[in-house]
């Protein structure tokens, strides 16, 4: 879509359509409605990847210890699968962390 150009006419037309967009207080409405549940707060979100990521480390253990006790593939392919969400749920908190323990803002680009 970047390469993409509007003729004269569309974009008189686009503007026409956001210009009546803008004035319907109804539509505005809607679609305030329709984000409101999607937003969570930033700390709320922290909280839950923490939970999930210490829920999915315990599961993941846990088929790890099954799994090689039985030496059930199935079981360790589990293990497989948790453990890599487990450490992209770990990333994430890192990356997270390590952006809130910055001295100095990054440089704007």
């Amino acid at each position: 879509m970047k390469g993409v150009r509007l003729s004269p006419y569309e974009r008189r037309v686009l503007a026409e359509i956001e210009r009546a967009l803008g004035r319907d207080p109804a539509f505005a409405r809607r679609l305030q409605e329709i984000r409101a549940p999607l937003a969570i707060p930033a700390g709320r979100r922290s909280r839950a990847l923490t939970a999930a990521v210490i829920a999915l480390a315990a599961v993941s253990l846990t088929l790890l210890a099954v799994g090689v006790a039985f030496g059930h593939p199935a079981l360790l392919r589990g293990f497989a699968a948790t453990s890599l969400l487990t450490l992209a749920g770990l990333i994430r908190l890192t990356l997270r962390w390590s952006r809130g323990t910055r001295s100095t803002p990054p440089a704007a680009q």
